[in-house]
């Protein structure tokens, strides 16, 4: 048979008995301590909450993605060798046809991005490398070339299932300068919106792309810092000259806010880099200028380091502690019941053992269940009974109690070893020769009973004869 691992786990007492101050004065400041321990429990929850919340959400840093534009170009020397040869050369062969296919003028632009390292960073602290396209959602390239000749002129590429790359080239025939226009979608971490209403952003002071609860924030701002929130009616904003103008209302209702402003964003405009292809300078070409562009980069998780590392093990030591803390409580309690219990029976031990044995009695009522109309009948002519004799050595009992109860103040037998088990037999004895009383009249009530029904079911008989 297999047995359980672990222990049940037990609940937690901390609740002092009641009364407890009076015997011992320094109980206060644990209360004290109690009641500083729920408040730092709420506050650490909400923190732990808070603490996971934000291991579960993405970090991300803001780095600097550096763009450079280029082009290589190809065979361009050959282009008029190519011209003037043309009629010299045999129309009919097929390799000659072959080579000029193959050495026709070209060109290639080159799209390339690269981060920018931090300042102080060493090959050992470089962070992980990423590549170029991880940044774009889309890219677009016109070539402006004549249509008519050329039908590629435009070149698209969107973010989809394809790996990533750290640049993109694109290659054409040709040996003429070409006019290009680059428009790249900077890929965020969050969506990022244009605010597309001049005055709006004016007045809010937007610069450049932003989110929309920074949108809505930036308003707030605005609305608090002119006091246009009614007074009377929280919910209403009294829209001044500019705002007004812009929202075209005079009073705005706050909840309908974020849906009103809804219409004033639209996606942000991409990055246009314009470049022109370089064919009569080299083989090799770079543009005059580099691009930097603001991007975000998630940094690697740090759930394992730092000081949450040790929760798990500040959470078991606490557990130890809370079950020390369960076993001293238990421990008061128990020690607390039985100074009740012979402090009870010190004070006066006939009403102590008559109170033992009316409880008795009671339990003694419920295991017997059917019984129970005999054992009143018995317990109430057994007290009758008590109350008589009572009465009549009223005065003596008085005196003996008087004289047993000083005997046992200032008797030494309750510090004996034996005094507990010896105060546990006797009420034992007494329960048990109450009990054979009880049934014992019981047994004489039923015999009555039966010698009465008998008697009548004679009488009847005697009288039908």
């Amino acid at each position: 048979m297999a047995t359980p691992t672990s222990k049940r786990k037990r609940l937690v007492e901390k609740s002092l008995p009641p009364k407890i101050e009076t015997y011992i004065p320094e109980s206060h400041l644990f209360m004290q301590l109690q009641a500083l321990e729920r408040r730092l429990d709420t506050k650490i929850v909400r923190k732990r909450l808070e603490v996971q919340e934000a291991l579960g959400k993405p970090v991300y840093k803001k780095r600097l993605l550096r763009i450079f534009v280029s082009n290589l170009a190809a065979n361009q020397s050959a282009a008029a060798n190519a011209t003037v040869g043309a009629d010299e050369t045999d129309a009919d062969s097929k390799d000659a046809a072959r080579t000029e296919a193959v050495e026709a003028p070209s060109w290639t632009l080159r799209i390339e991005g690269r981060l920018v390292d931090p300042p102080g960073t060493t090959w050992k602290s470089r962070p992980a490398p990423h590549k170029f396209s991880e940044f774009l959602n889309s890219m677009v390239v016109e070539l402006d070339r004549n249509a008519e000749l050329y039908n590629d002129n435009v070149v698209q590429w969107r973010r989809g299932t394809d790996s990533e790359v750290d640049g993109f080239e694109v290659k054409r025939r040709g040996d003429e300068d070409v006019r290009t226009k680059i428009m790249l979608d900077i890929r965020t971490a969050t969506d990022r919106f244009k605010v597309n209403s001049p005055l709006l952003r004016e007045l809010l002071d937007i610069r450049g792309p932003t989110s929309k609860a920074g949108f809505i924030m930036k308003l707030w701002q605005y609305i608090k810092f002119n006091g246009l929130q009614d007074s009377d009616d929280p919910d209403q904003i009294r829209c001044d000259a500019g705002l007004a103008q812009a929202l075209g209302s005079n009073v705005v209702s706050f909840t309908a806010l974020p849906q009103m402003l809804h219409m004033f964003l639209t996606r942000p405009d991409p990055l246009v880099i314009e470049y022109t292809v370089r064919v009569n300078e080299g083989d090799f070409h770079m543009g005059q200028y580099a691009f930097d562009v603001e991007v975000e980069i998630e940094e690697p998780s740090r759930q394992g380091t730092g000081p949450l590392a040790n929760v798990q093990t500040r959470h078991r030591e606490l557990t130890h502690i809370e079950n020390q803390l369960a076993q001293m409580m238990q421990d008061i309690h128990n020690a607390r019941t039985k100074r009740d219990f012979l402090r009870s029976f010190s004070d006066d031990p006939v009403a102590f053992v008559h109170r033992w044995i009316d409880n008795q009695t009671k339990d003694l009522e419920v295991i017997l269940g059917d019984r129970r109309r005999g054992l009143e009948a018995a317990l109430g002519a057994i007290m009758a009974a008590d109350s008589t004799a009572q009465e009549l050595a009223g005065e003596r009992k008085q005196a003996l109690e008087h004289e047993t109860s000083k005997w046992l103040k200032e008797s030494a037998l309750y510090n004996e070893p034996w005094a507990e088990e010896a105060v546990f037999h006797y009420l034992s004895a007494k329960t048990q020769e109450r009990m054979q009383q009880l049934l014992k009249q019981q047994h004489q009530q039923q015999q009555q009973q039966q010698q009465q029904v008998r008697h009548q079911q004679h009488q009847a008989t005697g009288g039908g004869g």
